[in-house]
């Protein structure tokens, strides 16, 4: 992994979750890009209608690209480079015109980025995505994988990722890109499939666990990929009952519009599944998954 890219609204939980990232990008040696999506206000449509005075475009980037360079700031650590083992990454920013997902999007194209990382914010007792629905856009439009980090997260060293899938061959790709998240943490992944279907030996469910892996085998080799399924009524309990496992630092979810699992981006879901946990979610979009290569 070489650079990861933390779209910011300067807010409090935008500023956690860009001091996680950091923490994950020393122990993958990645890099650093913070960005900003701004909109330059438009005219005002009628001649007569008295409007705000308008900040121009320069002025409006300018006054941007400067918070951007005192968080940066904020987050860099003098002492880093006094750590001879650790990887002291490099931070920058950019900001740009358009939408949060435009300007990620064309970002992460340009710079070849391995991630997203965004902050989970707590109002009123329900948890809501800090950009609103920008952030929910990005979650069916982002071009590489979105990590989302609760506002109550801090980061510790993560020893279990949980695959939640409910065994879709293309998810074998998505595998691949927790190993080379796990290898250099030395975590471990167990792949978690949720169903409300009793698993006999002669079962269908058993008939596609058995299909998945093996196409996993030249996969894992001697990963040490571990395999649970949990019953239960329904997905979403499902997830909240995971989510609530102290053993598990991260929940990975491939998600698609039509599937099982992608039922928890749909309506209250989400804010179920965020508000119970303090756990990291790392989601991979309809989007990233159309990209992937198909699975021979």
């Amino acid at each position: 992994m070489k650079k990861i890219i933390i779209p910011t609204d300067f807010s409090v939980p935008a500023e956690n979750a860009a001091r996680y990232a950091l923490a994950l990008a020393k122990k993958l040696k990645a890099d650093i890009l913070l960005c900003n999506a701004f909109k330059v206000p438009a005219e005002a449509p009628m001649a007569s209608q008295v409007a705000w005075p308008l900040m121009d475009y320069a002025e409006i980037k300018e006054e941007v690209n400067s918070d951007l360079d005192v968080m940066v700031k904020s987050l860099t650590d003098p002492s880093c480079s006094l750590e001879e083992e650790e990887y002291c990454p490099n931070l920058d920013y950019e900001s740009g015109v358009g939408s949060v997902s435009e300007v990620v999007a064309e970002l992460a194209k340009k710079e070849k980025a391995d991630l997203l990382v965004m902050g989970i914010a707590g109002a009123s007792g329900l948890t809501q995505f800090i950009l609103g629905s920008n952030s929910k856009e990005m979650i069916e439009k982002a071009t590489v994988p979105l990590l989302l980090v609760p506002y109550e997260a801090g980061f510790k060293k993560i020893r279990k990722i949980a695959f939640a899938t409910d065994l879709n061959l293309e998810d074998l790709q998505v595998l691949e890109f927790l190993l080379s998240v796990a290898s250099p943490l030395n975590a471990q992944i167990t792949i978690v499939h949720i169903t409300n279907k009793e698993v006999g030996a002669q079962s269908k469910v058993q008939e596609k666990i058995d299909a998945f892996f093996n196409k996993i085998k030249p996969i894992v080799k001697s990963s040490g990929i571990k395999y649970e399924y949990v019953w239960n009524i329904d997905v979403d309990h499902g997830l909240q009952w995971l989510a609530g496992q102290e053993d598990v630092d991260l929940i990975a979810i491939a998600h698609r519009e039509h599937n099982l699992l992608g039922k928890i981006f749909k309506g209250s879901h989400t804010q179920k599944l965020s508000r119970h946990t303090k756990i990291p979610l790392l989601v991979f979009s309809p989007k990233y998954m159309e990209i992937l290569k198909p699975v021979s």
